[in-house]
């Protein structure tokens, strides 16, 4: 849903703007959300350049070789609402065919601050658009950047004093992901990780933050001088620094996935895993049989649930607790069925498809990965740092390389980091014991008379921090780990014994690190070309030809495929490449594994009760057992599942208010708006999918030609096909969220009599054959509290979406405003009028030709 818009033009400076240049070259702006929109508010580039105008600038991945110069062409300057934009960098959006522009008047400063180094610029340039939820501007800053390994850093992973964590607001035990810009004279950047450092220690080497040069992105320029107060090599900068924090470690868990399950030794795959899925299953079956929904959410995964009387609030200035579920309720869906005793609530067509997409993402993931659980950390290296009788004392890389440091009571684990190349990415170590570490540690520092209190600050601080799992560097670099807040996951030996030894029996069979090939550097004017060369995400098909090799018991095509999946990784950072040729060798020779195109389905009925996989194949093994389990739900013959009451047999839910007709026509004109907007969305889907098709049967029809041209021109619409359907889901996606958003705006308006426009919005939607989303999208608080109240069940909180302080408004002309609430500093609270469309009748919404007149501005 998109607007013309009256807007504060400071307000709209903040605003990252969406644009989209087609393959003709044509530059148009995207739909634009409701809600919170995207701006400069939290990430270093606002900071940096106050009064910026930014652009997100997405570009089409699949074009021919004349329709890519004529995309290059314009991206070389791009023309938008009086403003001229240039190309300055990029994020991890890049491989989805997203870049960064900034006004002509930015692009100079910016470039230099990448060192007028594209390949630098978009990779690097995530660093000033990172959103930090925290963020401290010092005006004097003392930061020291020395090398790798030196004073307890490590790669990427540096320290700051203990009196900017509190400043921040975050313990010292905790390991912190930033994003930093210092240096007025010559701008830098620097990311990674942080440890906290001793006031004592700080106040002795007179620095605030200390940095490995890992962390400085690009690589610093020019030579080191000695540093007494370090007693080592460096550079010092002292000015103003603008320091933010991405996320701090916390305990949390990662779900499984079939490219770990690929690697279990036969007797961990038909005594652990199997074992453990079907328990699972067991529980869901349960679950679902009795029609405990609590339980069932417990097994396929939902928000934490609280009460309306728990009182529990939010504090949205803590990180520590941003990730809290337990403050922010259910969603709507789950919601209901938490507070429905009557058993009825799961017949409503909504939700009925609510939790069968839900129990389908379930349902696949348990027949494929087993459904397990495994504790997830941040990955930490074992530097030390502290002041001990006047001296400064650090150790970097000391503990054993075939050992780690972890909360986890179990003596071994397998150290997990995904994408998953091979098995010798599961990397076999033990835990370590104080009674082994604390001698090691003072072996490490040089000193056998550290008292007990400063053992324990060390453990505490900088060796056991919360949510965290530390290893060496040349172990944590065997699958591909640095330091700069890389997440892994662990399977602990006391869970998954037989996994566990069946790995370590498998041994070292190949060895792919991380490579470091000679870095990419072209000059500035090719900006645009390497821009387009980063489009494009090949990690994921790679990933999944690979478990089709595996799969297909060819384990040397599969190790063929590591290098091109770590080419993947590094293509735009090093000079190197995918070999296409293998790659398209390998998929002629191995067809895919035939579980794999269940991934997305929406339906647990839409999985296939059996497949036919080879002996070779263990998911699709395991996939054959489990599914029959899983069943159809709630019955063996899949019957039950599909039945469900008619919207209209919910009419009575709520009755008594009065409800006049204004309300019940505005409810009408809302249902018709969202009926509309969605029917259209789910039209444009069935076109693509059908182009989809089509252009894959031509592909099939040719692909054994032996015309080239005619091969290739198939296979260039197939996959233009492809990306135009990816296209679709992401805007379908974001246009449903405005879609919910905008009518969730609109009942937030609606602060007197909430149970009587309910009841109107009820009525309404019950006299249609619709699915009642846009009851659940308006009104949910409302339906879930009516839900308990007439079939004595608990009042659940729902979670409900982040919005700015406003409501729809509709005037006489059907023209809907997005009314926003503005602070005034001058006086009295005023409103800002946004337009967002006016409704003509079915399937017509204008966006055009609808001017607001400047009485509206403000009221």
């Amino acid at each position: 849903m998109t607007a013309n818009r009256t807007r504060n033009a400071a307000l709209d400076q903040q605003l990252i703007l969406e644009l989209r240049i087609d393959a003709s070259g044509e530059v148009t702006r995207k739909p634009t959300k409701l809600g919170r929109k995207d701006t400069l508010e939290g990430k270093l580039l606002g900071q940096l350049y106050p009064g910026i105008r930014v652009a997100r600038v997405s570009v089409p991945y699949e074009l021919t070789p004349y329709e890519q110069s004529v995309v290059e062409n314009r991206m070389a300057s791009v023309h938008y609402g009086g403003v001229e934009y240039k190309l300055v960098g990029a994020s991890g959006s890049a491989k989805d065919g997203k870049f960064y522009f900034v006004d002509k008047a930015h692009a100079g400063p910016i470039a230099e601050r990448f060192q007028h180094w594209p390949e630098a610029a978009i990779v690097y340039f995530a660093i000033l658009v990172s959103d930090c939820k925290l963020m401290v501007e010092e005006p004097d800053l003392r930061i020291a950047v020395v090398k790798d390994h030196v004073l307890g850093t490590n790669d990427c992973r540096g320290w700051a004093r203990e009196s900017l964590y509190r400043e921040l607001k975050i313990g010292t035990n905790r390991f912190c992901q930033f994003r930093l810009a210092f240096d007025a004279s010559e701008p830098k950047q620097a990311k990674g990780a942080l440890k906290a450092m001793s006031e004592r220690v700080a106040d002795r080497l007179a620095v605030d933050v200390i940095l490995p040069e890992s962390s400085c992105k690009p690589a610093l320029k020019g030579s080191v001088r000695f540093l007494p107060q370090l007693g080592t090599s460096g550079r010092i900068y002292i000015g103003p620094a603008i320091l933010g924090i991405k996320q701090i470690s916390r305990q949390s868990e990662f779900g499984s996935s079939y490219t770990l399950i690929e690697h279990a030794s036969e007797e961990a795959l038909q005594f652990e895993l199997k074992l453990w899925a079907l328990e699972r299953i067991k529980a869901m079956r349960k679950a679902w049989d009795e029609g405990d929904y609590q339980a069932l959410f417990e097994v396929i995964g939902k928000s934490e649930v609280t009460t309306i009387d728990d009182g529990v609030g939010f504090d949205p200035d803590s990180l520590e607790r941003e990730d809290d579920p337990a403050s922010e309720g259910c969603d709507p869906a789950e919601a209901v069925l938490l507070a429905d005793r009557s058993g009825n609530a799961i017949k409503i067509p909504y939700v009925f498809n609510q939790l069968n997409r839900k129990l389908a993402r379930w349902a696949f993931r348990a027949c494929t990965s087993a459904d397990l659980k495994l504790p997830s950390f941040a990955l930490v290296d074992d530097g030390v740092l502290m002041e001990h009788r006047g001296k400064i004392l650090s150790a970097s890389d000391w503990i054993p390389e075939d050992s780690a440091i972890t909360s986890l009571a179990a003596e071994k684990g397998l150290c997990i980091r995904y994408p998953i190349r091979m098995q010798e990415d599961l990397l076999p170590v033990r835990h370590l014991t104080n009674t082994e570490l604390v001698p090691a540690l003072k072996q490490a520092l040089g000193t056998a008379d550290l008292d007990e209190s400063q053992v324990a600050y060390l453990l505490d601080r900088q060796l056991r921090m919360e949510g965290t799992y530390i290893l060496h560097s040349k172990t944590a670099s065997k699958n591909g780990g640095d330091f700069d807040f890389d997440t892994i996951c662990v399977m602990p030996s006391d869970q998954f014994p037989k996994f566990v030894a069946g790995r370590i029996a498998y041994g070292q069979k190949f060895r792919q690190e991380k490579t470091k090939h000679q870095k990419a550097k072209s000059p500035w004017w090719n900006a645009c070309p390497v821009a387009m060369k980063a489009r494009g995400n090949r990690i994921g098909s790679i990933t999944d030809l690979k478990t089709s090799c595996l799969s297909a018991g060819r384990p040397d095509l599969a190790y063929k495929l590591v290098e091109q999946l770590q080419n993947a990784l590094d293509s735009l950072k090093h000079r190197v490449e995918i070999d296409e040729a293998v790659v398209s060798e390998i998929r002629k020779e191995v067809a895919p594994a035939p579980w794999l195109r269940y991934k997305r389905e929406r339906r647990v009925s839409d999985l296939p009760a059996h497949l036919e996989v080879a002996d070779t194949d263990k998911v699709g093994r395991l996939y054959n057992v489990l599914r029959k389990e899983v069943g159809f739900l709630p019955d063996e013959t899949g019957n039950g599942f599909e039945e469900k009451m008619s919207i209209e047999d919910f009419r009575g839910l709520f009755s008594g208010e009065a409800v006049t007709r204004e309300m019940f026509e505005e409810c009408q004109l809302v249902n018709s708006i969202y009926g509309d907007i969605a029917s259209r969305i789910v039209q444009r889907e069935d076109e693509v999918k059908q182009q989809l098709k089509n252009a894959q049967a031509q592909w099939e029809a040719v692909r054994g030609s032996e015309e080239k041209e005619k091969r290739k021109s198939a296979v260039l619409a197939r996959n233009k096909a492809q990306a135009a359907l990816w296209e679709h889901e992401q805007d379908a996606r974001d246009q449903f969220s405005s879609l919910h958003l905008f009518v969730h705006y609109w009942a937030q308006g609606k602060q007197e009599n909430r149970r009587a426009w309910a009841q109107a919005m009820n009525t309404v939607v019950t006299g249609g054959s619709g699915s009642g989303a846009v009851l659940f999208q308006s009104f949910p608080q409302e339906v879930i509290d009516a839900f308990a109240e007439v079939t004595g069940g608990q009042r659940v909180r729902v979670r409900l979406p982040k919005t700015v302080n406003g409501y729809v408004w509709f005037d006489d002309e059907q023209r809907a405003f997005l009314v926003e609430r503005m602070a005034n500093p001058q006086g009295s609270e005023c409103e800002k009028r946004v337009f967002l469309f006016q409704y003509a009748g079915k399937r017509s919404l204008v966006f055009e030709n609808t001017s607001v007149p400047n009485s509206m501005e403000h009221s």
